[in-house]
């Protein structure tokens, strides 16, 4: 019972919604296709181990013994996700035993001990298994090199069941090696999820007509992919996959609550209709008794703490996507002929990462990746007008991976602007500075988030 949390201020409830809210909003439309899927199967390389540095890193020097070239690291990222034979072959090696040999010396030798499992991992597979879900490993490392560099990091134990390059007639990207999973388990496609970090292991869940989760926390190239969901982080899979019986109900009403609220607060603030008005007052006070009779905490500190015209003052949070094609960026055109960065106000029940997400496929019709945190500024400082009430901005780069522009009650356009052709800008609610800003993190390759 939550009532024994007497003592607590507005983060407790606060991090409560955050927790069993936090889904990206571009998913949400399959969260009902979750409750058939029992059985999630994980890639290795850039889902389960980082190993994009050591593969990549070991590659380029076999090749530059064998070549005498020096290739960059783009140049070979498509090797992620591949049997090396096949890697080797499409980089036109005459002698594939030869160069294997070598390559796998240089990894044994200088960078096999710098591979490591993702943070948070371990916890997110000794969760699943503890909700009950089946587990299996589909991957193009042979069953050799599977037994050597995944067995030491002890969670293979967690897998009933894996797909090694030999066990199917094909190697990803053809679909065989999960035609071969669903064989030996007896599962269904609907019963399963395979979650990986490249196109080869899209293609061979798509040709199997299993879902795919996109791991972008080890993804190389968004480019070309199109996922059923996407998990920024491991922790997401699990907020992901809830399933209602998975949130206790006595938080499941402090979220119904916060969210009256947050509609009621919104009503009397852009209300005009005086019969209205007091409707929405009436519903922030049952928002307020409900947050009280199911958190313990007494009716006036509730209205203290989430009552907005009353009590300490917060600053409101204000989030805004920096995407880019080439060298320009994207803004949307508003109802009033300005130009902005796709934005707006956080939600109650959203994050910063989540909230972009939303704000980008509501105002530009775009579904995103949020990949990075630019800035995070006191408005007043950066901006104009000044406001009367404190303004927390953040600034999101993100990729994009699918959808187009159409006309909504907010923005009657987008495009991309090169930096010395910025159109009028709703100053309000960015600044060139800022946009400058939003250029200035996208080049830079060792980009630190600036923050007031």
């Amino acid at each position: 019972m939550l009532c024994m949390y007497r003592e607590i201020d507005a983060f407790f409830l606060i991090d409560l919604a955050q927790k069993y809210v936090d889904l990206p909003l571009q998913n949400r439309d399959l969260y009902m296709t979750t409750e058939q899927i029992n059985t999630i199967v994980f890639d290795i390389d850039g889902t389960l181990l980082d190993t994009e540095h050591s593969i990549i890193g070991s590659l380029q020097e076999t090749l530059e013994q064998l070549v005498g070239k020096k290739f960059q690291h783009k140049e070979l990222a498509f090797a992620l996700g591949i049997p090396g034979e096949v890697a080797l072959k499409q980089l036109g090696m005459t002698n594939v035993e030869k160069a294997s040999k070598l390559w796998t010396s240089i990894y044994e030798e200088k960078y096999k001990g710098a591979i490591s499992l993702f943070r948070g991992i371990p916890e997110l597979l000794g969760e699943l298994k503890r909700k009950g879900y089946t587990l299996g490993i589909i991957t193009s490392k042979t069953r050799e090199e599977y037994m050597s560099e995944f067995i030491a990091f002890g969670v293979a134990h967690l897998f009933d069941t894996v797909i090694c390059m030999e066990d199917a007639a094909k190697p990803k990207p053809s679909s065989e090696p999960m035609r071969e999973f669903l064989k030996r388990t007896n599962k269904t496609a609907e019963e399963v999820l395979y979650i990986g970090d490249t196109k080869y292991d899209m293609l061979c869940a798509q040709g199997a007509e299993v879902a795919f989760g996109l791991a972008v926390w080890g993804c190389y190239d968004l480019e070309g992919l199109q996922a059923d969901f996407y998990f920024n982080d491991p922790k997401d899979i699990l907020y992901q996959l809830a399933k209602p019986e998975d949130v206790n109900p006595e938080q499941q009403w402090l979220n119904w609550a916060q969210e009256l609220q947050f509609i009621a607060q919104a009503g009397l603030t852009y209300t005009k209709d005086d019969f209205d008005r007091e409707r929405f007052a009436r519903l922030r006070e049952i928002s307020a008794e409900i947050m009280s009779a199911r958190s313990g905490l007494t009716l006036d500190l509730v209205k203290d703490l989430f009552c907005n015209e009353e009590g300490f003052q917060t600053p409101k949070l204000d989030t805004r996507a920096a995407i880019f094609k080439e060298d320009k960026i994207l803004l949307v055109k508003e109802r009033d002929g300005r130009w902005s960065l796709p934005g707006g106000w956080v939600d109650l029940n959203e994050s910063i990462r989540t909230n972009t997400v939303k704000e980008v496929w509501e105002e530009a019709g775009l579904r995103v990746v949020a990949t990075k945190l630019i800035a995070v500024q006191d408005r007043n400082l950066h901006n104009s007008p000044r406001y009367a009430y404190g303004v927390t901005k953040a600034f999101v780069e993100c990729e994009v991976i699918a959808g187009t522009f159409k006309e909504n009650i907010e923005t009657v356009r987008s495009d991309y602007f090169a930096l010395d052709s910025i159109p009028p800008l709703s100053e309000d609610k960015n600044s060139m500075a800022q946009i400058e800003l939003c250029f200035k993190a996208r080049e830079s390759k060792s980009w630190q988030t600036l923050f007031d």
